[in-house]
């Protein structure tokens, strides 16, 4: 199911490469089936494309930590954390300092 799943995903961002919606479904869709460098990526493109895409931050610092990269887990929460400010979001705000403050 989870293959179908992938290749559904990615035809949508095919289809749309500026969607931001279907590429963090991607990405999520990558993370289920344990394919984090590629989640990771993903997320990445996505900041990158959409740095206003809230969600795509703590993620992409939690795949960031599954990897053993603990510093660029920091680097993307720390983006994050400002990205969710300027958002007005404090619900993502409190989760991504939580995880900063775990990673020191």
């Amino acid at each position: 199911m989870t293959q179908s799943r992938l290749e559904t995903f990615k035809r949508y961002v095919e289809k749309d490469p500026r969607n931001s919606f279907a590429r963090y479904s991607l990405a999520m869709e990558y993370r289920t089936a344990n394919q984090l460098e590629a989640a990771l990526t993903t997320f990445e493109e996505l900041i990158a494309q959409d740095p206003a895409y809230v969600p795509a931050y703590l993620m992409a610092a939690e795949a960031a930590v599954d990897l053993g990269a603990r510093e660029k887990a920091g680097a993307i929460l720390r983006k994050g954390i400002a990205a969710a400010q300027a958002a007005g979001n404090s619900h993502a705000v409190s989760k991504m300092t939580d995880l900063l403050d775990s990673l020191a």
